[in-house]
């Protein structure tokens, strides 16, 4: 079935309230200029929970995109295009960036030329480290770059499942997170997750404690797909359900963060004119673009912000806000200039196809 613009637009709308919350984050609370603080950088503190919110989009459209697509193959194909381009370009960015500009090493480990090309696999450095013994530490170029490891893993995790029987994809999704969501709860819930071999598991399959946020992104791309319309009440109840665990087993933060993000998705499933304040055009652009903002403005942006911030004492805040300002500018022009023409050359290298130009994916 097809997924009209109006809710594919939502969808970015989405994005860019997660994109937006991690920036303010980054550069505004986790990187607060010690000697030049900004004012009220506190408030920005738990913007980090797009990052979450950003996994609960995916869960949605992987589903969407496993029904569009025939073979499993042309499902990683899809994710290769969609992935890698900009990570290569953003990567490359930053390394290049850094060796040039960060004289003072804020970020040392961004200058080894190892953890470049460990960024552009996707791979979790840990595994790096295993392979050599740690004879040599590897990192991330970003550390931002950590939640692409927990969507790689889901992508693996959905598309064997789907595949596996089409047919039954949604039942056998269910059973089997379910049972990993409710296992992983059960396991932190009574402390076990100290023990150092569960804790070596968790960070290495780190899918494990992220599965909640994907899974109820699939649940509700299962409401809006409306294609087992018996099944809606069920659905609500397994949502219903699982939402209370919320309750028991996480903290408040966690509770109201997690309410906004079902209850934005509820109304986008049920009444989405009832969203109509986020059919902005920006907040869509940004949110569109929030792919390459998310891999770019960090590290970047911290290395700037620190050359420039003493001229804007006492309202430091301008350096970062006008960084914000800049990247989003940056990151759209990047997607409709540059990113919109790799991914039509490479759909037509790939599947060797003809594709319409401003033909739109979620």
């Amino acid at each position: 079935m097809g997924i009209n613009t109006k809710r594919i637009d939502l969808l970015d709308s989405f994005r860019g309230l997660a994109i937006l919350g991690v920036l303010f984050t980054h550069l505004f609370y986790r990187w607060n200029d010690a000697t030049y603080p900004y004012l009220y950088a506190n408030l920005f503190h738990y913007g980090f929970k797009g990052v979450p919110f950003f996994f609960m989009i995916s869960g949605f459209v992987i589903c969407y995109t496993l029904e569009n697509t025939l073979t499993f193959v042309d499902f990683w194909k899809k994710r290769f295009i969609r992935l890698f381009p900009s990570m290569f370009i953003a990567s490359s960015l930053t390394f290049i960036f850094l060796l040039v500009f960060d004289e003072e090493k804020v970020f040392p480990n961004s200058h080894l030329f190892r953890n470049y090309l460990v960024s552009l696999t996707f791979l979790l450095p840990n595994i790096f480290d295993f392979i050599f013994s740690k004879k040599i530490h590897f990192s991330y170029i970003n550390s931002s770059y950590w939640s692409l490891w927990p969507e790689i893993q889901f992508y693996l995790y959905a598309s064997l499942i789907y595949f596996y029987n089409k047919s039954k994809f949604f039942n056998n999704f269910l059973v089997i997170s379910s049972f990993i969501i409710l296992g992983f709860g059960f396991i932190s819930y009574f402390d076990f997750d100290n023990n150092v071999i569960f804790e070596k598991i968790v960070n290495l399959f780190s899918l494990i404690k992220h599965l909640r946020f994907f899974f109820i992104g699939a649940l509700f791309y299962q409401l809006f797909s409306k294609k087992r319309k018996i099944r809606i009440r069920y659905l609500i109840a397994v949502l219903a359900i699982y939402y209370l665990t919320f309750w028991i087993s996480y903290n408040e933060v966690e509770i109201i963060s997690t309410s906004i993000m079902y209850i934005l998705f509820l109304i986008m499933v049920f009444a989405p004119n009832y969203l109509f304040f986020l059919n902005n055009k920006v907040l869509i652009k940004i949110g569109y673009s929030s792919y390459f903002l998310y891999l770019i403005h960090e590290y970047i942006g911290v290395v700037v912000i620190k050359k420039m911030v003493n001229l804007f004492y006492p309202y430091s805040f301008i350096a970062p806000l006008m960084m914000i300002i800049l990247f989003i500018i940056l990151s759209i022009k990047y997607s409709k200039y540059i990113e919109s023409k790799i991914t039509i050359f490479l759909r037509k290298l790939i599947f060797k196809i003809r594709l319409n130009e401003n033909s739109h994916t979620l």
